[in-house]
């Protein structure tokens, strides 16, 4: 009987205690009507609700998430938000209900998204107006031939001095952008597809507007 109590007082207490390292854990994300709120120690941001920073929407998982990651991947809730296929939507169907798998190859799932990162330095030689080329991709993408440089300004992010690179490498166009912060550097790729990439741009662009540097 003892045993069974002692069994039961343990049991109770497993529970409170998972309850309470839930509770306690802090949340990134915050919901406002059509908006999501991210914040960690380093910088916050707000994006469409339609959008997400992968785990960190994951009560299961967040506890266990680094509260100042040195990257974090932004993209659509929904994986088929976005395609390459530009026609009508009568054009994928048959008879009014039957997909046309004529047309299918043409609707690929397309990668969209938003790559955060945090850097100590850049690389010696470089600097914040040329910074896109610290990639690591970045001779590869230029030695394919097919790299294109579409503009690039400097301007300012959260009272910090920025860098905003627009280029194209083959289909995928990209928007590198980069923040210099008390001699360190936040990295914010935003990349699409070619075609979907004005789709794109409105979460984008919110995202930049929206971004704070602690």
């Amino acid at each position: 009987m003892r045993e069974k109590s002692i069994l039961l007082i343990l049991s109770i207490l497993s529970i409170v205690f998972i309850a309470l390292f839930f509770v306690i854990t802090p949340s990134f994300i915050t919901e406002n009507g059509e908006a999501k709120h991210f914040e960690d120690n380093d910088y916050s941001f707000d994006m469409s609700n339609s959008w997400t920073v992968n785990e960190y929407d994951d009560f299961l998982k967040t506890p266990f998430l680094s509260s100042s990651p040195n990257s974090i991947i932004v993209n659509p809730v929904d994986t088929n938000q976005f395609s390459y296929y530009n026609g009508s939507v009568e054009d994928l169907t048959a008879n009014g209900s039957i997909l046309n798998t004529s047309t299918t190859n043409a609707t690929d799932v397309v990668i969209v998204k938003t790559e955060i990162t945090k850097y100590d330095s850049l690389p010696d030689g470089i600097t914040l107006d040329d910074a896109y080329k610290s990639d690591s991709l970045y001779s590869l993408m230029y030695d394919s031939g097919k790299f294109e440089m579409v503009n690039d300004s400097a301007m300012m992010i959260d009272g910090k001095n920025a860098h905003q690179f627009n280029y194209r490498v083959s289909y995928v166009t990209y928007q590198d952008t980069w923040i210099e912060s008390n001699g360190h550097y936040i990295r914010i790729l935003n990349q699409a597809p070619n075609s979907v990439f004005d789709n794109a741009a409105p979460q984008f662009d919110y995202l930049l507007n929206t971004f704070k540097v602690k």
